[in-house]
């Protein structure tokens, strides 16, 4: 009966030895607005509080961490965001209806409208240069999932890409003439170029982990993304000519989504979970400075 005891005994210490530590808060997936003095990005402080560490609701604030808004109110993840070319709206996805949607939220009066509205999942919308086209990926075509682009004056979904391939993330460079966007045709995620009508594809990088969320530089003639996965847990920021030479890591230790550049080109911001509890920094090109400027507590 001894024996029985100290083993029980030994159970329970080593069970509470091994319980999980509760759910960190994270501020991840920054994007800058348009005139440089905003950040959007999402949190899940709120979905931690009620044990939903899934429930990331949509934030923004100042470039310098203040005046932090909430524009989302709901229990699902919400994601993807990507502002209008005049900083009055947020693209985002949202899982609000069981499934993948895309969503406009204006931001003066906080109106949410879903425009996707299907049953398949849609994500990764991007607003073009002039502001009226929103692309994004749907699997309602494709289970693969296809480019997708939405009219604001017309209301019309067109699709753009049609193969056996997943495709997302399409981003128009500055000067109007290509689109990058990711895609598996080789086999894992890399970064792809094509003009605007959708021909001359060509392949930017090609590496042994993902390349996610390709984001042209101001002047058009770099792409940053992210590199990694999440077998490896190994996450940087590159940047890659546009051309396809010069592959580079900018910042190592970051999150999984999106870096952001901000409209002088001279700073990117960041998600990274290097401190604990997952923050938003960001890093100044030429001085090479990091800065924090989100503090969950």
């Amino acid at each position: 009966m001894k024996s029985l005891i100290n083993i029980l005994f030994f159970i329970v210490l080593l069970a509470c030895g091994n319980k999980p530590e509760k759910e960190q808060a994270q501020s991840t997936h920054p994007v800058w607005s348009p005139d440089g003095t905003k950040i959007a990005f999402i949190n899940n402080k709120i979905g931690v509080e009620n044990d939903n560490p899934i429930n990331f609701e949509v934030y923004t604030m100042n470039a310098d961490g203040s005046e932090v808004k909430r524009h989302t109110h709901n229990l699902a993840f919400d994601a993807d965001i990507n502002w209008s070319i005049d900083g009055n709206k947020l693209a985002i996805k949202s899982y609000r209806d069981d499934n993948d949607e895309v969503y406009i939220i204006t931001l003066v009066n906080n109106e949410q409208l879903n425009i996707t509205n299907h049953p398949s999942a849609d994500g990764s919308p991007v607003w073009d240069s002039n502001g009226e086209l929103l692309f994004f990926q749907s699997k309602r075509d494709n289970e693969s999932g296809e480019l997708y682009s939405y009219s604001l004056s017309t209301k019309q979904i067109t699709r753009l890409t049609n193969n056996d391939f997943n495709e997302s993330s399409a981003v128009w460079s500055p000067d109007n003439t290509k689109i990058a966007f990711v895609s598996n045709q080789d086999g894992d995620d890399d970064i792809y170029v094509m003009d605007v009508s959708g021909n001359d594809i060509i392949q930017l990088t090609n590496n042994e982990l993902n390349d996610w969320y390709p984001q042209w530089s101001p002047d058009g003639s770099t792409l940053m993304f992210t590199y990694g996965d999440w077998n490896t847990d190994i996450w940087e920021t590159r940047f890659i000519n546009a051309d396809g030479t010069n592959e580079r890591t900018l910042i190592t230790q970051v999150d999984s989504g999106n870096a952001s550049w901000h409209p002088n080109g001279n700073i990117i911001a960041f998600g990274s979970a290097k401190l604990g509890s997952g923050e938003i920094f960001i890093y100044d090109l030429e001085n090479k400075k990091e800065t924090q400027i989100t503090k969950n507590e």
